[in-house]
């Protein structure tokens, strides 16, 4: 239960941005596909009820195989709109070579504590990553 509630709040967090757009379709990318039911049985329901108009396709890989192809896809330019990272150094590489926005400034960060933060920040302490690809 407590990470469906984590789970939630990251979504939010991350597609709060989002709820401002009408038609258009979102694509999180992820390793977790262990996360598939989750998603596609409760988040993106209901963050689609609540957000007419924008549709959510969560696309996770195979953990083995998710490093190599997020990396292929960004190469590409063809990555979803939001990525999960891999904590500390691998989002930190991806953050960068500018795949990453800084998202240290949102308001929403204030619901994530210190230690949650920790593997996502630089070494200069702000939280960087909370993984939205730019192109």
């Amino acid at each position: 239960m407590k990470n469906t509630i984590r789970i939630a709040l990251l979504a939010s967090t991350l597609l709060g941005g989002a709820a401002q757009a009408q038609d258009v379709t979102l694509t999180i990318e992820s390793w977790r596909n262990d996360d598939l039911a989750i998603w596609q049985d409760t988040i993106i329901p209901a963050f689609e009820a609540q957000n007419p108009g924008i549709k959510v396709v969560f696309a996770p890989s195979a953990p083995a195989e998710y490093n190599a192809a997020l990396n292929s896809k960004l190469s590409a330019g063809s990555a979803g709109d939001l990525i999960t990272c891999r904590p500390f150094d691998a989002s930190l590489e991806l953050y960068n070579q500018g795949h990453l926005a800084d998202l240290s400034g949102l308001a929403s960060m204030a619901n994530f504590s210190p230690v949650a933060k920790s593997a996502w920040q630089t070494d200069d302490a702000p939280p960087r990553s909370a993984c939205q690809w730019q192109a």
